[in-house]
């Protein structure tokens, strides 16, 4: 009987694990992988204004309307092809909530064979942001990191 309890626990744990990791198909040549990790405020410099959360780690934030983040994006990973790029991902917090991510907020324009541009959106509602990476040849950095409101022209808008 312990031993069945124990390999409850450990499975549990297993499949409950500080990291969720959501997998999104782009097209038929490309998919991200994002990992989302607890944030965990003990191990961070946070900076408050009003009551209010306005950098970590001397950075600003984005994915809050406020508050401490629940959760941190840990990696991002994006597969062309046989290629795989890691994404820049600092500051980027709470980028869905619960289980559930909107995988029509992800879009990948293929300019050519060596040039792509990611657009996303991440929201844990009020906290809504976007975020656009240039991937060309064997690399890839963040372009656009902002607040938006209107994230439908940003997704939808080449």
């Amino acid at each position: 009987m312990k031993a069945l309890l124990l390999t409850f626990l450990f499975i549990t744990t297993t499949i409950f694990s500080q990291e969720n990791i959501v997998k999104i198909i782009l097209d038929e040549s490309s998919s991200l992988e994002i990992h989302r990790e607890i944030f965990n405020p003990k191990k961070h410099l946070i900076e408050y204004k009003d009551n209010f959360v306005i950098s970590i780690d001397n950075s600003p934030l984005f994915g809050t309307d406020g508050g401490i983040p629940k959760y941190k994006i840990s990696k991002a990973i994006l597969k062309i092809g046989k290629k795989t790029y890691n994404l820049q991902t600092d500051n980027m917090y709470n980028p869905w909530f619960g289980d559930y991510l909107n995988e029509e907020f992800f879009k990948i324009i293929h300019h050519s064979e060596n040039y792509h541009i990611l657009k996303a959106v991440f929201s844990d509602g009020a906290g809504t942001y976007v975020a656009e990476w240039l991937i060309e040849w064997n690399s890839s950095i963040r372009t656009i990191f902002n607040k938006r409101r209107n994230y439908n022209y940003f997704i939808f808008s080449q």
